[in-house]
């Protein structure tokens, strides 16, 4: 009974080997059957084969073993599973290897299984790492015969849609979102395109009042209607750049004491970054107003203001030579004035203060550093008068000459401008006329010491001519200190100082003005806005009759774009 069962557990086993080995062959006569079609990649990284494949974790130490001795011992009994000219993971190429025994394998021309690793399809090797050797050429497909669907490579279809982004790639919003970001003045003026050109229109109208109209010792006081055009013209170069502002203003009374003031003012200017290091500029100016009632001109007595007309010029170039800084300016200005009328009509000729003022400045800087550029400079020129001789007989032209030392100060943004000081003369062709000359102080400072707030210093020292008889002129200090403020983002306030002072060539004489003023802007929104202010001014003088105080208010309505 014992043989029996023994024979029948031979039996049993032999079967199943019969079984098996005709099921392995059968498989691999339907796989050589399939048609030769492109694979999509390397099966490798297929997760679902995968998660079939892998060993459980009772399985998994054996297998390990397994494969280990497999590697260093199997070699497959045909030499057809071998590829041609390779061998084996793990085993040195055989030289000396005589066919001895021609036995027929079924598994001839079939590539060797290495145990050790997931099974592979024919002509992808084992190697260490599997995006190496195995990555195919671009556009290229693989032959290999699988049961697979068969479908093209992905990059054949549209290569550069399927590169690999950059790692410097970044994400963007999509077009449709609806979100804006805020802007950092959400009341600025947005301009209009103008060509290569932002404009910035503005007009304000609004109604004042005074304490004095003609600014004279004989204040009257008025109510008058004011109304101010102003535009800005801002180019948007890549290289160059250029800019041109004007204005316009119209006073005229609505009760009390007569006002008829029209100003009007435009300027421009244009810097160019040349070859070869070079920086050219070029500016002009003109201005249109009424002569101020603290002109050192004095005029007969119920005489009309004449008009002053300013046209000025200025053409320069620049060159950084290492820590260097050289610059050659040339500049033309020309005043002239309207005349006067007295009130029964009569008319007086201000032709003899008609002059044209030609100078030549030379600058030589050196860069401390990038925020600090101390700088010498000298002036030559000529003031020339349309007449030669004036009506009482003085040949009022003169020479020019300026020597001046500063600095210039850019710190980021907190500190940007230049001052300057030095000695300015005129000296008259007449020898009955002395030199007009003296201290020269001058520049213009902004300082930012907080977000949103301006503090600015302008300093001018200019020559003034006059035709009183025997007199050469004066010299004129101007100065104002302003401080603006955002105290909200629709309200801007702004407060100043000013103080004019007029020394008189080798007098005692001297007018000194202070002038106070606020402002505040209250916009409703980026279009229109509310705005007010407040000054006052006061003038001192050697001479009492030239006294006077005024006070002033203006409330108006402010449209820009």
């Amino acid at each position: 009974m014992a043989d029996t069962s023994f024979r029948l557990r031979r039996l049993a086993a032999a079967l199943g080997v019969a079984c098996a080995a005709a099921a392995l062959f059968a498989g691999h006569q339907v796989l050589a059957q399939q048609p030769q079609l492109p694979l999509r990649g390397d099966l490798r990284d297929d997760p679902a084969r995968d998660l079939l494949t892998r060993p459980s974790l009772a399985e998994r130490s054996v297998l390990e073993e397994e494969a280990t001795r497999a590697q260093e011992a199997y070699r497959p009994f045909s030499d057809g599973a071998l590829s041609q000219g390779k061998p084996l993971a793990g085993e040195r190429r055989r030289t000396d290897a005589p066919e001895t025994d021609a036995v027929i394998d079924p598994f001839a021309g079939q590539a060797a299984i290495d145990l050790a690793r997931p099974q592979l399809r024919e002509g992808r090797e084992n190697e260490p790492d599997r995006g190496a050797a195995s990555a195919l050429a671009e556009g290229q497909v693989d032959d290999t015969v699988t049961a697979t669907v068969p479908l093209a490579a992905v990059d054949s279809l549209d290569l550069e849609r399927n590169l690999r982004i950059g790692a410097d790639a970044s994400r963007v919003n999509s077009i449709e979102t609806t979100r804006r970001l805020p802007d950092d003045n959400p009341y600025a003026p947005i301009g209009l395109r103008v060509g290569t050109f932002e404009l910035f229109p503005s007009i304000e109208q609004g109604l004042g009042a005074t304490t004095n109209a003609n600014g004279s010792a004989d204040a009257q006081s008025a109510i008058y209607s004011e109304t101010t055009a102003r535009f800005e013209l801002r180019s948007d170069w890549s290289r160059h750049e250029a800019r041109l502002n004007g204005f316009g203003l119209l006073r005229r009374e609505l009760s009390g004491a007569e006002i008829r003031d029209t100003e009007a003012g435009l300027d421009g200017e244009l810097l160019l970054d040349l070859a070869g290091g070079y920086e050219g500029r070029a500016a002009f100016n003109y201005l249109h107003r009424p002569e101020s009632a603290s002109s050192p001109v004095e005029l007969t007595t119920g005489a009309s203001r004449p008009d002053r007309d300013t046209l000025a010029g200025e053409l320069g170039i620049g060159r950084e030579v290492a820590r260097l800084r050289l610059g050659l300016t040339g500049n033309v200005t020309r005043d002239m004035f309207s005349d006067a009328r007295l009130p029964d009509g009569t008319v007086l000729s201000q032709e003899d203060r008609n002059s044209t003022l030609a100078s030549l400045r030379l600058r030589t800087g050196y860069e401390i550093s990038p925020a600090l550029i101390p700088f010498a400079e000298v002036e030559i020129g000529r003031r020339i008068y349309d007449n030669e001789i004036d009506a009482a007989g003085f040949a009022r032209s003169a020479d020019r000459l300026a020597l001046r030392a500063g600095i210039g100060i850019d710190i980021a943004e907190k500190w940007r401008g230049e001052a300057y000081a030095g000695w300015l003369s005129e000296d008259p062709d007449d020898d009955a006329l002395d030199a007009v000359s003296g201290l020269e102080l001058g520049g213009n400072l902004a300082w930012s010491p907080l977000r949103g707030t301006i503090v600015d210093l302008n300093a001018l020292t200019t020559v003034e001519g006059t035709t009183s008889p025997g007199q050469s002129g004066s010299l004129l200090y101007a100065g104002n200190l302003s401080i603006t403020r955002e105290l909200r983002a629709n309200l801007t306030g702004t407060a100043g100082i000013g103080l004019d002072y007029r020394d008189y060539a080798n007098s005692s004489a001297y007018d000194m003005t202070w002038t106070g003023q606020i402002a505040l802007t209250w916009w409703l929104n980026r279009y229109l806005g509310l705005t007010g202010r407040a000054r006052y001014e006061t003038v001192t003088s050697s001479d009492p009759g030239r006294e006077s105080d005024t006070t002033s208010v203006f409330v108006g309505l402010r449209a820009q774009r």
